[in-house]
C-alpha cells in the first residue's frame, strides 16, 4: 500500500463542486446538536470555538447544529435562532473564522415541530397532533401559519447570506416538523399538504423553492432526509422508496444542490445516531438507490469512522460526500492527520454517545468522553501549552484518567512515568472493551497507547505504588480508580452501611470480569447500578459454556434504562438480552442473601442459585490528602469525569 494519503485515499481526498461552492475534498463535519449555544440566540463564544477548531483541522464543510427558523420552535435557549437579525453580526464572525481555515460553513434550517416541549413555555405545532414520544400532544399547524412559515425560512436564508454563509440546509429528516408532513404515518391532515404524495411533499417544495430564492446565485442549499423513520410495527411509513421519489423532485426541480441522507426518527433515536452495536458504514445499501435516482451530490452519514471507511464510501459509489458528526467531535483534527500520514494518531470515535447525545438529552452542553476539551475549547484548547519549566510527572493508576493525565502533560514537555499495578492499561474501561459487542472501545485503549509511546512515556506495568514518597518526581497524580463497593444500595439505602445484608463475601461483578473470581451453573446478578457495567457482565456470563442460567434482579424497572434511553442503545441491549435467555426480574430490591436465595422487598423469595455476583457499584479508592487525584478515586462517575479531570489538571501542572 502506498505511503502517500493522496493514493491511499483519491477519491475522500479529491474536490467536489457542489452549486456554486467547491469543498477542498469530500470529507465534511456533519450538523449535530451539542446545545452550545446561549440565551443571547446568537453564535455563543463556546459554539464559535467548537466549530473554528474542527475548521482548522481540516474539515471541507462545517455544518452546525440544526438551528431554528421560527419563534415556534425557538424556545430552546441553546440553540443558534434564525428567526431575528440580532443572529447575524456572530454568525458573520463566525463564518470569517471558518473561511480563514480554509472551510466552507452550512448551517440547518430546522423547525422541531411535535418535539419541542410545552413546557418550555407554548403548545408544540405538527402536521397533525400525533404525540411525541414524551406525550405531548401538538396542535396541527394551519394554513396561514405554513404561509407564515415559508416566509420564515427565506428569513433565515437571507440572515445567513448576509451573514456571509456558503449554504444553508433544509431539515426534513426524523420526525421534525417537515419530517411529520412526508410520512403518511404522522400526516392525517386533509388539506392540500396531507393526503398523497404530492401534497405530502408540497410544503417542503415549497420552503425549498422560498430558500433557493433567498439563497441567491452564491449560496448553495442543500436538504437532508431520513432513508427511514422506522416506526415500529408501522404498516405505512416513510419509508426509502419515498425518501428517494421526495428528494428526486427536489433535484430535477433545481431546487437543492445535494441530498444528504440520515435514518430514522424519535421513535428509532438508535437509527439516528447509531450505537456502537451498528454496523460502520451503515447507509451503504440505503444510499446508492440516492445516487442512482438523480444528478445532484449525495452526502451520507451514519458511523463512518475511519478514512478506510470513508474511501469505501465513495469508491464504491455509496456516496459523492461523507458526513461525520460524531468522528468530528472525538477528534477536530480528523482531516489534517489523514492528509498528514498521522493516522495511528486519529483519536477514534467509539459511538458510545455517553456524552455528545448522552449530554444533549440530558438538557447540558455536548462533549466526547475521549476528548473532553469538546465543546469546552475556550477552557480546555486542544493543543495545550508547552510547560513553561519542564518537570518529573509521576501518574498513579492507568485507567482512562491516568492515560489521559500522562498523555497530556508529556504534551506539554514534562517527563512522564505512568505506573499501574495491574498487567495491562485501561483499567475499567478495558473490562468493558472485553464484554461481548463492545469490541470497539479497544481502539480507544490502543489509541492512548500509541499517544503515550509516541509521547515518550515511560509505562510501568504490575508496579504497585504505596507511598508518593516512594516516587522519584516533582509532581505525583493519583489516578487509582474505585474499588467494587456497595456504593449503588446507598441510593435507596443509605442506611445500610455494609450493604445488603447476608451479602458479605459475595463476588463482585468487576472481581468476575477481572478473572480474580470464576462463576458457574445457574448464576443470579443483583443489579443496584443499571447500565454497562451489569449489562456487560451478564453478557459476559450468559456466553460462558460452564455458566448454565443468568438471571438479573434489578431495582430498574426497565433494565438499563436510566443511562440507555439517553445514548439510544436501549432497543438493541434489550433484544440482546432477551435472545441470549437472560431473564430479568425488573423492579426488584433485594432486602437479604441467605443460602443462595435472596428475599425481596416485596417478600418473594428467589433462588436457589449456584452462584450470586454483585453489581452494587463502587468505592472510590483512597489516595493521599493534598495530592493531585483525578478520575474515580475522586469520586465514580464514568469515564467522561475522569478524561476532564486529567485533561483539566495536567494543563495546570
Amino acid at each position: 500500500m502506498s505511503n502517500d494519503p493522496k493514493a491511499r485515499y483519491q477519491h475522500l481526498l479529491s474536490p467536489i463542486k457542489v452549486g456554486p461552492m467547491t469543498l477542498k475534498h469530500r470529507a465534511t463535519m456533519s450538523a449535530h446538536g451539542m446545545s452550545l449555544a446561549d440565551r443571547s440566540g446568537g453564535v455563543s463564544e463556546r459554539l464559535h470555538n467548537y466549530v473554528v477548531t474542527r475548521a482548522q483541522g481540516g474539515a471541507a464543510m462545517l455544518g452546525t447544529e440544526s438551528a431554528p427558523i421560527h419563534q415556534s420552535t425557538g424556545n430552546r435557549f441553546l440553540n443558534v435562532r434564525l428567526y431575528s437579525d440580532e443572529v447575524v453580526p456572530s454568525l458573520r464572525k463566525l463564518s470569517d473564522a471558518v473561511h480563514k481555515a480554509d472551510a466552507k460553513l452550512s448551517i440547518t434550517l430546522w423547525h422541531g415541530g411535535h418535539n419541542v416541549s410545552f413546557i418550555e413555555g407554548q403548545a408544540a405545532v405538527s402536521s397533525s397532533p400525533i404525540p411525541s414520544i414524551t406525550r405531548e400532544t401538538p396542535r396541527p399547524i394551519t394554513a396561514a401559519e405554513i404561509r407564515e412559515l415559508i416566509a420564515a425560512y427565506g428569513e433565515a436564508t437571507r440572515r445567513c447570506r448576509e451573514a456571509g454563509l456558503d449554504a444553508v440546509e433544509v431539515q426534513t429528516a426524523t420526525s421534525y416538523l417537515l419530517g411529520s408532513f412526508l410520512s403518511p404515518a404522522m400526516n392525517h391532515r386533509t388539506d392540500a399538504y396531507g393526503g398523497s404524495f404530492e401534497n405530502r411533499t408540497r410544503i417542503v417544495r415549497e420552503i425549498c423553492e422560498e430558500v433557493r430564492e433567498a439563497a441567491g446565485p452564491d449560496m448553495a442549499v442543500g436538504v437532508r432526509t431520513s432513508t427511514s423513520h422506522h416506526i415500529p410495527y408501522a404498516p405505512v411509513d416513510y419509508r426509502l422508496e419515498e425518501s428517494v421519489a421526495a428528494m428526486k423532485i427536489l433535484a430535477d426541480g433545481g431546487l437543492v444542490d445535494w441530498v444528504s441522507v440520515i435514518s430514522g426518527s424519535r421513535w428509532s433515536g438508535h437509527e439516528t445516531i447509531p450505537p456502537m452495536n451498528m454496523r460502520r458504514n451503515q447507509l451503504a445499501d440505503e444510499a446508492k438507490q440516492f445516487k442512482a435516482a438523480f444528478d445532484v451530490p449525495v452526502i451520507v452519514a451514519g458511523r463512518i469512522r475511519s478514512a478506510a471507511d470513508a474511501e469505501e464510501m465513495i469508491a464504491s459509489g455509496c456516496a459523492d460526500i461523507v458526513a461525520m458528526a460524531r468522528t468530528w467531535v472525538a477528534e477536530p483534527e480528523w482531516a489534517n492527520k489523514i492528509l498528514e500520514d498521522r493516522e495511528d494518531m486519529i483519536r477514534p470515535c467509539m459511538s458510545c454517545n455517553q456524552a455528545c447525545a448522552g449530554f444533549v438529552f440530558r438538557g447540558i452542553p455536548g462533549s466526547c468522553v475521549l476528548n473532553p476539551t469538546a465543546g469546552r475549547e475556550g477552557e480546555l484548547p486542544l493543543n495545550p501549552e508547552p510547560a513553561a519549566t519542564p518537570k518529573k510527572i509521576a501518574v498513579v493508576g492507568g485507567g482512562p484518567a491516568g492515560m489521559e493525565a500522562a498523555r497530556v502533560a508529556a504534551a506539554r514537555g514534562h517527563r512522564v512515568t505512568l505506573y499501574e499495578a495491574q498487567g495491562q492499561l485501561g483499567g475499567q474501561m478495558r473490562l468493558a472493551a472485553e464484554a461481548p459487542h463492545r469490541e470497539e472501545m479497544r481502539e480507544a485503549l490502543t489509541w492512548w497507547e500509541t499517544e503515550l509511546r509516541q509521547r515518550q512515556v515511560e509505562v510501568k506495568l504490575g508496579t504497585e505504588v504505596a507511598s508518593a514518597a516512594d516516587l522519584d518526581a516533582d509532581e505525583v497524580v493519583w489516578a487509582l480508580g474505585a474499588d467494587p463497593g456497595p456504593t449503588a444500595v446507598w441510593r435507596l439505602r443509605p442506611w445500610l452501611h455494609d450493604g445488603i445484608p447476608g451479602s458479605t463475601g459475595l463476588p463482585h461483578g468487576r472481581e468476575v470480569l477481572r478473572g480474580e473470581k470464576t462463576v458457574s451453573g445457574n448464576v443470579l446478578i443483583i443489579d443496584e447500578e443499571g447500565g454497562w457495567s451489569a449489562i456487560s457482565l451478564a453478557e459476559t456470563l450468559a456466553a460462558q459454556t460452564d455458566v448454565s442460567k443468568v438471571t438479573v434482579a434489578t431495582t430498574e424497572v426497565t433494565w438499563g434504562e436510566a443511562d440507555l434511553t439517553f445514548t439510544r442503545e436501549l432497543p438493541a441491549i434489550t433484544a440482546r438480552i432477551q435472545a441470549a435467555g437472560i431473564e430479568v426480574v425488573g423492579g426488584t430490591v433485594v432486602e437479604e442473601v441467605t443460602s443462595g436465595s435472596v428475599k425481596t422487598r416485596d417478600g418473594r423469595m428467589l433462588g436457589p442459585f449456584d452462584v450470586i455476583v454483585l453489581a452494587t457499584g463502587t468505592v472510590a479508592a483512597a489516595f493521599p490528602d493534598g495530592s493531585n487525584a483525578v478520575g474515580d478515586c475522586l469520586s465514580p462517575r464514568g469515564i467522561w469525569a475522569a478524561t476532564h479531570d486529567a485533561a483539566k489538571l495536567a494543563r495546570t501542572l
